[in-house]
C-alpha cells in the first residue's frame, strides 16, 4: 500500500512539473519582428531591371520574329523572370505594387504582339510605371503606422472608401478620398500610403498631375467607375467596388 502511494505521489509530481514547464515554455515564447525592406528593394531592383532590358527589345525584329525561343539571344530573359518568380521571397514585390508574373506576362503579350502595344500591355505597363516612379511617403510609428495617414483623418473627413481591383492580374487595394470643403486627397492606405490630389468638377474626380489623365465618376450612391485619356478603364480590366 505504501509503495502504491509512493508511486502515485511521484506521477503527481511528475504530471504538475510538466505541466509548469509547458506554461514556463509559452511564458518565453518571443515573435521575433523581421524588417524585409532591404531584401525588398533589391528584389524591386532586379525587377525594374529586367522591366527596363524588355523595353530595350520588345521592338527589334529578331524578338519580333524569334520571341522567347530556346537557342534565342532573348531566352535568357525569359530563365531570369522565371528564376525571380519562382524565388520564395518574391511575394515581398507586392509591397511595391507589382509581380513578377505580371512581367512574365507582359513578356508574352509582346511575343503575341509583335512587339506593339496592346491593352494588356498597357495596363502593365501602366501598373509598372507608376509602381517605380510612386515616392515613399515619410513613415512614423503611430496607429495606422503613418503619421501623414492618421493627420489626414484627424484633419479631413472621409468622403468614400474602395477597393480598386485588376481584374487581368487578379489583384486588389484599397482607396480611400478624404474631403475638407473643396479639397479632396485620395490616398491608398496600406505600404507606402500613396496619396493624389483630386481635383472635383460635378461628379469628376479628376488627380492632378496625373500623366495619365485619371480620373473617376462618382454618382450619389459613391459608386466610382474609373477612366483616363483613354476612355473607361474597365476594358483594361480595373473595377472599383464601394465598400
Amino acid at each position: 500500500m505504501k509503495n502504491i502511494l509512493i508511486i502515485s505521489a511521484i506521477a503527481i509530481i511528475g504530471f504538475t512539473s510538466c505541466k509548469n514547464e509547458k506554461k514556463e515554455s509559452k511564458v518565453i515564447e518571443v515573435v521575433e519582428k523581421v524588417d524585409n525592406t532591404e531584401k525588398t528593394n533589391e528584389l524591386f531592383e532586379e525587377f525594374k531591371s529586367l522591366y527596363d532590358e524588355l523595353l530595350s527589345f520588345k521592338g527589334k525584329s529578331d524578338f519580333k520574329k524569334f520571341g522567347f525561343g530556346k537557342g534565342g539571344k532573348y531566352n535568357k530573359w525569359l530563365s531570369n523572370v522565371e528564376d525571380l518568380k519562382n524565388n520564395p521571397d518574391s511575394k515581398l514585390l507586392l509591397q511595391k505594387g507589382v509581380l513578377a508574373g505580371e512581367l512574365e506576362l507582359l513578356g508574352f503579350a509582346y511575343v503575341g504582339s509583335k512587339g506593339k502595344e496592346t491593352e494588356v500591355s498597357k495596363s502593365f505597363n501602366k501598373v509598372f510605371s507608376e509602381a517605380i516612379s510612386s515616392k515613399p511617403v515619410e513613415k512614423v510609428e503611430t496607429a495606422s503606422g503613418n503619421s501623414n495617414y492618421d493627420k489626414l483623418k484627424s484633419e479631413y473627413k472621409l468622403f468614400g472608401k474602395w477597393k480598386i481591383t485588376n481584374t487581368t492580374v487578379k489583384s486588389s487595394y484599397p482607396y480611400e478620398i478624404y474631403k475638407k470643403g473643396t479639397e479632396f486627397i485620395g490616398v491608398i492606405p496600406k505600404d507606402e500610403y500613396k496619396t493624389e490630389n483630386i481635383i472635383k468638377k460635378g461628379n469628376k474626380y479628376s488627380v492632378k498631375g496625373n500623366k495619365y489623365g485619371e480620373y473617376y465618376i462618382i454618382n450619389s450612391s459613391k459608386e466610382m467607375t474609373l477612366f483616363d485619356k483613354g476612355g473607361e478603364l474597365k476594358s483594361m480590366g480595373y473595377i472599383a467596388t464601394k465598400e
